[in-house]
């Protein structure tokens, strides 16, 4: 594979490359590592510190979280949790959605920026030998 920095090119080798160090890229590489796969997440900036479209991680990423032994650690992350998001429309208050209710280990959506969930598994994807996110 080749990656291009200015007018540097640099090849390198590997199983699996990610393009994009999204939360889909990021959990992607930390997955395949995990399993065993020598893997690189390409991502062209240096930092996740910029805006990005969502700060929500839900139920059932956080559910993947437990599974993969990182939950605890994960919720030490500073974050706002909302179990019951309702809905005003003139005098009537209107529940929208309610996670309460599910079977799982966070029946809430947590709110925290993106680039701490990112950095956090930049983070834990360092114990991984087959994981570099460059």
């Amino acid at each position: 594979m080749l990656q291009l920095h200015g007018d540097q090119m640099n090849t390198i080798a590997t199983q699996c490359c990610v393009v994009g160090g999204g939360p889909a890229g990021m959990m992607l590489g930390y997955l395949m590592a995990r399993a065993g796969v020598e893997t690189v997440v390409l991502e062209k900036h240096k930092d996740f510190l910029r805006d990005f479209r969502g700060d929500t991680v839900h139920p059932s990423t956080m559910q993947i979280m437990q599974d993969l032994g990182l939950l605890d650690e994960f919720l030490t992350l500073p974050h706002q949790e909302v179990s019951h998001l309702e809905a005003v429309f003139g005098e009537e208050k209107i529940t929208i959605a309610d996670f309460s209710t599910l079977k799982t280990p966070c029946p809430y959506i947590a709110f925290m920026p993106q680039w701490d969930f990112l950095n956090f598994l930049a983070e834990k994807g360092k114990s991984l030998p087959g994981l570099k996110v460059k």
